[in-house]
């Protein structure tokens, strides 16, 4: 009788230690899924290499689903139902269109997936956080150097783009700095939509249109060079100058080389990346979390673009 009870207790010891072992095995890696309104940036291509790099050293076990949008709302919309299926455990969301991408967010948090939304907040869901530059102040930053250099006086033009929190706010801090200098005057304000084709097209026809221009805010660098394509196809370098956004490696080479193009409110994309897998960590954990991180920017021009890089 005990030898069947020992043999029986060893049996079931040996299933336990089996079942344990299986179900360490079997565990879930985390997966988390990305999409970026475009790929087509340099500032987004450095923002999942950061993403990556920081995962790798977090958890290398980690899975990362990438998507890009390629500017197209519905698609965006689509690839987050795709990773929802997929079972994704956080998703970073970079938003075609702030309002628009709302019902995303509502899937992703009916299936309780965090979302954090990177460099673009969203409007509408719960968003966990959201990590991005300080907008407002890159703009102000670009209004109050555009100020300086003109001394208070001149025509300017204003290309903004997509409708995204990032943008609005960029051209919000430069519109407020503008409007305590009743010198200057906006002539012109279009959309560039964000890239740099469509911002070279939209300045050909303000070239057209206003024959006076001193200074050009673009709403990032893409939308800045745009406008240096155009202006340089004119022959009208040497009658204004462009700001931008981003301190890309295009924008920072443009300034060293002396063009139009001379200054642009740089953003650090990286850091905003590393952030981004920080934070989805301590929300896995279920530690609590800021609702916003500012991450700092920094006026590039001919004085300090040598060396400068993301």
């Amino acid at each position: 009788m005990f030898r069947k009870s020992f043999v029986l207790l060893m049996v079931l010891m040996l299933v336990v230690v089996s079942v344990s072992a299986v179900s360490f095995g079997a565990k879930k890696p985390v997966t988390i899924g990305v999409t970026f309104m475009t790929m087509d940036n340099p500032y987004f291509v450095a923002m999942e290499k950061n993403i990556r790099a920081e995962l790798k050293k977090v958890d290398p076990s980690a899975k990362l689903i990438v998507a890009d949008s390629q500017f197209n709302l519905a698609k965006q919309i689509s690839d987050v139902e795709d990773m929802i299926q997929q079972k994704i455990d956080i998703l970073f969301l970079n938003a075609v269109d702030s309002k628009a991408i709302a019902p995303a967010v509502v899937a992703a948090n009916k299936a309780n997936i965090p979302v954090i939304t990177l460099d673009v907040n969203a409007d509408g869901g719960k968003v966990t956080t959201y990590i991005g530059s300080d907008n407002y102040l890159a703009g102000k930053l670009d209004g109050e150097y555009m100020v300086k250099r003109l001394k208070g006086k001149g025509n300017v033009v204003i290309i903004n783009g997509t409708p995204i929190t990032s943008i609005i706010q960029r051209v919000q801090g430069v519109k407020d700095v503008l409007a305590k200098n009743p010198g200057i005057k906006v002539v012109a304000e279009q959309n560039g939509e964000t890239n740099e084709t469509k911002s070279m097209e939209i300045m050909e026809n303000v070239l057209q249109s206003q024959h006076k221009i001193d200074a050009v805010f673009g709403a990032n660098d893409p939308t800045g060079l745009g406008a240096l394509a155009a202006v340089e196809t004119a022959g009208r370098q040497k009658e204004m100058f462009i700001l931008g956004v981003d301190g890309s490696p295009n924008g920072v080479d443009a300034i060293k080389k002396g063009k139009a193009f001379v200054a642009t409110a740089a953003q650090f994309p990286g850091e905003i990346g590393r952030q981004g897998v920080q934070i989805a960590y301590k929300v896995l954990k279920g530690q609590k979390v800021p609702s916003e991180i500012k991450v700092k920017v920094q006026l590039i021009t001919k004085d300090n673009a040598a060396g400068f890089s993301w």
